[in-house]
């Protein structure tokens, strides 16, 4: 079992490939937290659960990376969802999703925080990258308040990229 990650308001919980699979009456019982009825998060579609599977199975050491973000108080809901996964040897991609409800708070911010430090906690990961698009202002933000810096084009046609190196990373 993979340990939650615990932040000052969220808790962040594996999302295993039995966790990706569970209706929300089911996921609700197994983290013990109310799952919203504009779940899932956008971007959440099957072809996101095929890339994960794919990517625990070619990288069982990242296993972890990808998370359910939980608020902890004053009852548990289920905000959203961050993850990221190895690129190369050296380089990992990391990305968000918060309920549009959820949005503005600086959650996506803190739980971000968090999953930097999981996965810098590994000396091999040197750098850290992010795709978004330039109309996400909130998700450009979430970036630059985790130190990242624009890199670049991203990978699809309108997105940017950007990125921080371990021993540029303020947390």
């Amino acid at each position: 079992m993979i340990p939650d990650i615990l932040t000052e308001r969220l808790r962040l919980v594996a999302i295993t490939p039995p966790l990706m699979l569970m209706e929300s009456v089911i996921l609700s019982a197994l983290l013990d937290a109310e799952v919203p009825d504009s779940w899932p998060p956008e971007h959440w579609e099957p072809h996101v659960f095929d890339f994960m599977r794919k990517q625990q199975i070619r990288t069982p050491w990242a296993a972890g990376w990808n998370r359910y973000v939980l608020l902890r108080s004053p009852k548990p809901v289920v905000i959203g969802t961050l993850g990221g996964f190895p690129r190369t040897e050296t380089e990992a991609e990391i990305g968000y999703s918060i309920l549009s409800s959820w949005q503005r708070r600086g959650l996506a911010t803190e739980g971000t925080r968090a999953l930097i430090r999981e996965i810098l906690s590994l000396e091999r990961i040197q750098t850290l990258t992010a795709q978004t698009f330039p109309s996400l202002p909130a998700s450009l933000r979430v970036l630059e308040k985790c130190g990242f810096r624009f890199a670049g084009p991203g990978e699809e046609a309108g997105s940017v990229r950007y990125r921080i190196d371990r021993r540029d990373c303020p947390l």
